[in-house]
C-alpha cells in the first residue's frame, strides 16, 4: 500500500507543476538530442561513406608522369605487390557555361569503361560508355553547366581550339569534390574522343591497389616507389604520387574534427542542465520537507525516500528520451546529408544502431541521476523534528544575508521593489551559484563561437588582402616578362600587371624515396612585388639577395610538419634539368586554404628553370574592383592576350577565388552556429528553471503582498527586475571568462584546419547578442510563473506549501 501511495505522489507533483517538469525535461532533451545528432550522424557517415568509398574500388596510389601508351598498364600490373593497375589520362580544359562565361573542365580519359576495376564510376542517367565526341558529366557539376543529357557544350581544348561536345549521360563519381567546392566541372570521355579532339592517344595516370586486407601506408609506399621507378626506367618522367589512408576518405580526418567538436559541445550542453536538474531537485525537497518528515514519522525509511525523489529524475530523463531520441534521428539525417553534399557522396536511410540509442539512454538517465544524488541524499537524510520545525520554501538567508541587507538598507534613491528585487537575487546563493555557472557556461561558449566566426572571416578578409590583385591570368607559352606585361597594361580597367614565374614541384622527404614527396606549386614573383601581402608568422620574407631562399605557406606543414625556419629542402623541379634542387627556408606564411605554396625569387629560379627573362602568367589589378568589373575586365583581356598571339590557358578572378575559399569556411561556420544554438537553448532553460523555482517558493510571499495592497504588475516586477539581474551578473562574468576562452578556440581550430592560428577579433556583437538573449530569457521566466501566481486567489496564495 505504502508503495503505491509513494508512487501516486510522484506522478501528482509531476503534472501539478506542469512548468517545472516541462523546463527540466526541455533541458535534459537538448544535451541528449545533441548526443544523438552527433552519434547518429558519425554512424551515418561512417557507414555510407566508408560503404560507398569502398564499393568505387579507390586507387591505393595514384602517379602522375609524362605520357605512354595503353600496353604500358600491363608492365605495371605484373610488379610484385600491385593486385590492379588502370591508366587514365586527365586533362585540363575550359567549357562554356553563359553566353560569355568559361569554366574550369578537368576531363579524364577512361580506355576501357567495361573494364573499370578501379577509381569506380556510377551510371546515373544516359549512355554508357559516351559514343565519340560525347562525354559524361559528374552530377555536382550539372547545376552550373545549365544543360541536360543530349544537349551540346562548347569545349576549348589546350591547343586553343573549340569544339562542341554532346553530354551523353551523368556519372556520380566520389573521389571528385563537388563542383560548388572546387570551382571545376568534371567530364569523362573515351580515347576515340580524344582523338577527335586533336590530342594522342595517351595516357598519363596510373591507379594501383596493393597486396593486404587492408595494407599498411608504409607498404603502398613501397609499391608505389617500385612502380615509380619502373616507369621512370622506361624513359619517362613521374611527377608525383599521391597516396590514400587504407579505406579512409581523404575527407574522413576534418569530418572527424568538425563531429568531435560538435559532440564536446553536446555533452557541454547535457553536463550544464544537470545544474538545473540539481536546482529543481533541492528545490522540490526544500518545499516539500515536512512532506518527507510526515512521511518518516509514519515509518518511511531514508533509502525509500530516496529512492521516490530518484524516481523524478528518472521520469524526468525518460520524457526527455522520448522527445530527444527522435528529434535526434532526424537532425542526424539532416546534418548527414548536408556534409555528404560537400563530399559528394549519397545518405542511404537513417537507421541508427543500438549502441546509438544506448548511448542517448546512458548519457539521458546516468548523467542526471548522478547529477540529483548529492541534493536527494541530503534532503532524505533530514530527521523527523528538523523535518516537522523546518519554515520550508519561505527560509531563507545563510552566510552573506547580514551583509546584503546591510547594503540594500544603505542604497539611496532605489524603489523598494528594486532593493527586494537585489536582496531576492542572493537569497539562495547555492541555487544563484548553480545557475550563474549553467548561465555563464552557456555565455562563454555563445560569445566564443561568435568571436571564432568573427576570426574565421577576419582570416577571410586577411586572407584575400594577402591577394593585391583582382585577375590572376595562365600562358600557355613562355613569353618576354615586358612584352605580357605591356599587353596587360593595353586593356581599358587594368591599372597595373606583373608577369611572374612558376612550376609544379615535389618536395621531398629524403633524397632516397621520391615517392614519399609532397606535390606542391612555386610562385616566383618579382622582387618588391605589389601583388601579395603576406602574413609572415615566422621568418621574415623573400629580399631582394636571396637566391636559394624559399617562403612557405602554413598548407606546405600539413604534410611536412617538422619544417621550421633555417631547414635546407630538397625540391624536385618539373621544369629544370637537375633532378633535384636545394632551397632554404627563409619565413613561413599563413597559407590561405589554397594549397602548398613555395615562394622563391623571380630572378633567381627563372634561371634555374631555364627561362630568364620569361613569364608564364600574369597578375592585374583592375581599376574598378567589385565583381562584375573584375569579369567584364577579364574577358577584355583574354580577347586582347589572343589577339596579339599569346593565348591564355586560364583566367580566374578574386571574385571566384574568393566564393570557393568561403564554401570551405561556410561549412566550419554552419557547425559553429548550432553549437551557439544549443548551448543558448540551455542556458535560457537553466535559467527560466530557476526563476520558475523562485515564484514558486515565494508563493506564499505574494499572497502577502497582494493583501497589503501590492498590484500584481509590482509583484511581478519584483521577479523580472531579480531574473534580469542574475542575467546581466553572468553576462558580465562569461564577458570576462570568455575573451581568453575566444582566443584559446579560434587558436584550436586554425591549427586544425589552417596550421595556423586564425586572425583572433573577439565579437562584439556576440556579446550584445547573448546580452540581449539572457535579459528577454530573464523577463520572459520571470514573467510566465509570477503572472500564473498572481492569478490565484489571496486565500489560495496564502494557503500555497
Amino acid at each position: 500500500m505504502m508503495i503505491g501511495v509513494r508512487w501516486r505522489k510522484v506522478l501528482r507533483d509531476l503534472s501539478t507543476n506542469k512548468i517545472r517538469t516541462m523546463l527540466v525535461v526541455l533541458s535534459i532533451a537538448v544535451g541528449v538530442f545533441a548526443i544523438g545528432m552527433v552519434a547518429g550522424t558519425y554512424e551515418i557517415i561512417s557507414r555510407d561513406l566508408s560503404s560507398s568509398y569502398k564499393a568505387v574500388n579507390p586507387a591505393m596510389a595514384t602517379i602522375y608522369s609524362s605520357t605512354f601508351k595503353e600496353e604500358f598498364v600491363e608492365t605495371i600490373r605484373k610488379i610484385k605487390g600491385v593486385t590492379g593497375a588502370e591508366g587514365r589520362r586527365t586533362l585540363s580544359m575550359r567549357v562554356k557555361v553563359a553566353p560569355d562565361k568559361w569554366q574550369k573542365l578537368e576531363l579524364s580519359v577512361i580506355p576501357d569503361y567495361k573494364d573499370i576495376h578501379i577509381n569506380k564510376l556510377k551510371l546515373i542517367s544516359g549512355s554508357w560508355p559516351p559514343p565519340e565526341r560525347q562525354m559524361l558529366i559528374e552530377r555536382s557539376g550539372l547545376d552550373d553547366l545549365k544543360v541536360g543529357v543530349g544537349e551540346n557544350v562548347e569545349v576549348e581544348s589546350p591547343d586553343g581550339k573549340k569544339r562542341s561536345l554532346r553530354i551523353a549521360g551523368v556519372v556520380h563519381d566520389i573521389n571528385q569534390s563537388p563542383t560548388a567546392f572546387s570551382g571545376r566541372i568534371y567530364g569523362y570521355i573515351t580515347l576515340d574522343t580524344l582523338d577527335a579532339l586533336g590530342l594522342t592517344r595517351d595516357l598519363d595516370t596510373v591507379n594501383i591497389t596493393v597486396e593486404g586486407n587492408p595494407p599498411s601506408e608504409e607498404y603502398i609506399a613501397q609499391v608505389g616507389q617500385t612502380v615509380w621507378d619502373k616507369i621512370e626506367k622506361s624513359g619517362r618522367k613521374v611527377f608525383w604520387m599521391y597516396k590514400n589512408k587504407p579505406g579512409e576518405h581523404p575527407a574522413q580526418s576534418t569530418i572527424d574534427a568538425l563531429l568531435m567538436t560538435l559532440g564536446g559541445m553536446g555533452i557541454l550542453s547535457l553536463v550544464l542542465s544537470g545544474f538545473l536538474l540539481v536546482n529543481t531537485i533541492s528545490s522540490l525537497l526544500t518545499q516539500q520537507v515536512r512532506q518527507i518528515g510526515v512521511m518518516k514519522a509514519i515509518g518511511a525509511s531514508t533509502n525509500q525516500i530516496i529512492r521516490m525523489y530518484i524516481m523524478y529524475v528518472i521520469i524526468y530523463s525518460l520524457l526527455a528520451l522520448v522527445i530527444a531520441v527522435p528529434l535526434g534521428i532526424l537532425a542526424a539525417g539532416t546534418v548527414s546529408k548536408f556534409i555528404a553534399s560537400y563530399i559528394n557522396f549519397d545518405v542511404t536511410g537513417l537507421a541508427i544502431s543500438y549502441p546509438v540509442l544506448l548511448a542517448e539512454v546512458t548519457a539521458g538517465v546516468l548523467i542526471p541521476v548522478l547529477a540529483a544524488l548529492y541534493p536527494v541524499i541530503s534532503g532524505a537524510r533530514i530527521t523527523v523534528r528538523e523535518a516537522i520545525n523546518s519554515y520550508g520554501v519561505g527560509s531563507a538567508g545563510g552566510i552573506g544575508s547580514g551583509m546584503i541587507d546591510h547594503i540594500t538598507r544603505r542604497i539611496k534613491g532605489v524603489s523598494r521593489p528594486t532593493l527586494l528585487s537585489f536582496r531576492n537575487t542572493f537569497r539562495r546563493k547555492g541555487r544563484l551559484a548553480l545557475t550563474l555557472i549553467t548561465l555563464t557556461a552557456s555565455g562563454v561558449i555563445f560569445i566564443s563561437i561568435f568571436s571564432v566566426r568573427e576570426s574565421m572571416m577576419l582570416t577571410l578578409d586577411d586572407a584575400l588582402d594577402y591577394f593585391k590583385y583582382d585577375i590572376e591570368m595562365d600562358v600557355k607559352n613562355w613569353s618576354r616578362v615586358e612584352q605580357l606585361e605591356q599587353v596587360a597594361m593595353d586593356v581599358p580597367g587594368v591599372s597595373k600587371a606583373e608577369s611572374w614565374s612558376f612550376d609544379g614541384a615535389r618536395l621531398l622527404k629524403s633524397d632516397e624515396r621520391e615517392s614519399e614527396s609532397t606535390n606542391i606549386l612555386i610562385m616566383a614573383p618579382p622582387s618588391g612585388t605589389q601583388m601579395l601581402k603576406p602574413i609572415v608568422l615566422q621568418g621574415r620574407w623573400l629580399v631582394p639577395e636571396d637566391e636559394n631562399g624559399i617562403v612557405i605557406n602554413t598548407d606546405v606543414l600539413k604534410d611536412h610538419p617538422n619544417v621550421k625556419v633555417g631547414d635546407r629542402l630538397s625540391i624536385k623541379l618539373s621544369k629544370s634539368e637537375k633532378q633535384k634542387t636545394y632551397w632554404t627556408v627563409v619565413g613561413i606564411v599563413r597559407g590561405v586554404m589554397a594549397g602548398p605554396f613555395v615562394y622563391a625569387n623571380y630572378s633567381y629560379f627563372s634561371k634555374v628553370i631555364g627561362k630568364p627573362g620569361q613569364g608564364i602568367n600574369v597578375f592585374a589589378v583592375t581599376e574598378n574592383r567589385d565583381s562584375a568589373a573584375q569579369m567584364q575586365v577579364a574577358k577584355t583581356l583574354e580577347k586582347h592576350f589572343k589577339d596579339v598571339g599569346i593565348p591564355l590557358s586560364r583566367v580566374q578572378t578574386m571574385s571566384d577565388t574568393k566564393s570557393q575559399i568561403q564554401s570551405q569556411f561556410n561549412v566550419i561556420i554552419i557547425f559553429l552556429l548550432v553549437m551557439a544554438l544549443m548551448l543558448a537553448i540551455v542556458g535560457g532553460l537553466g535559467l527560466m528553471g530557476t526563476m520558475s523555482i523562485n515564484v514558486l517558493e515565494r508563493t506564499r510571499e505574494i499572497g502577502i503582498m497582494r493583501s497589503i495592497g501590492a498590484s500584481n504588475w509590482a509583484v511581478r516586477r519584483i521577479f523580472i527586475v531579480e531574473g534580469v539581474m542574475i542575467g546581466i551578473l553572468s553576462w558580465m562574468l562569461a564577458m570576462i571568462i570568455a575573451i581568453p576562452i575566444s582566443k584559446l578556440f579560434s587558436n584550436l581550430l586554425g591549427n586544425a584546419f589552417m596550421h595556423a592560428p586564425f586572425s583572433f577579433a573577439f565579437s562584439i556583437g556576440g556579446a550584445i547578442l547573448w546580452l540581449i538573449i539572457v535579459i528577454v530569457l530573464a523577463a520572459v521566466a520571470s514573467f510566465l510563473p509570477a503572472w500564473n501566481a498572481s492569478r490565484l486567489s489571496i486565500r489560495e496564495v496564502l494557503a500555497y506549501e
